[in-house]
């Protein structure tokens, strides 16, 4: 139940920040509008990123919130302060990490102009998070706690309410996050270097 309510509270705060601007990626490539956002005076990552915010999906957000306080509450035992801040602390490395995999997938239509089928792999990939790490082997297990890291989304926050405060996870999930953002960032302008305007 923390597991699941880990994820979908992860999930929600991706559709209601990022999941909109997400999905126009490509529109905004292939239409030429991408353009209008690389001659502001702005960081051109955060404009595509963080265009709209899909307030639709709050209803769905009190209502994960309730299932989560209540899955929490079938644990049986008090929560330390500095255990609910870990927790919270990773939820949100969990939300920015499930934009980085998903914009770093987004951003090869700047190149390929067409990424429909690359998208499909993200959201072959994007099960894995579906399911505790402890469930995988150990191959696999590393896999998702390192090259592709979606272990962090919901896997490890829950695993600081279920198993106890971890220092461990918690500087693993802001390495991991602060990594990755990184990385996105240097990619994005990478690959800006390799894009075509579509209107010119």
């Amino acid at each position: 139940r923390v597991f699941m309510g880990s994820l979908f509270l992860a999930d929600v705060l991706f559709m209601i920040f990022f999941m909109e601007n997400m999905d126009a990626l490509s529109q905004l490539v292939r239409k030429g509008e991408l353009d209008l956002y690389l001659v502001k005076p702005i960081n051109s990552q955060f404009m595509v990123s963080c265009r709209k915010i899909s307030a639709a999906y709050t209803i769905n957000l009190f209502l994960i919130v309730g299932y989560l306080l209540w899955g929490t509450g079938r644990l049986g035992h008090d929560f330390s302060a500095v255990q609910i801040f870990a927790y919270l602390v990773l939820v949100v490395c969990g939300v920015f990490l499930f934009y980085c995999l998903r914009f770093l997938f987004g951003m090869m239509v700047l190149v390929l102009h067409d990424a429909g089928n690359i998208q499909f792999v993200w959201f072959q990939l994007y099960r894995l998070a579906t399911r505790p790490d402890i469930l995988y082997p150990t191959y696999l297990r590393y896999f998702v706690l390192t090259i592709l890291p979606v272990a962090f989304i919901a896997s490890v926050p829950s695993r600081i309410l279920v198993e106890g405060m971890s220092w461990y996870w918690l500087a693993a999930g802001l390495t991991v996050t602060g990594t990755f953002l990184c990385l996105t960032s240097f990619l994005w302008h990478r690959a800006l270097r390799q894009y075509a305007s579509a209107s010119s």
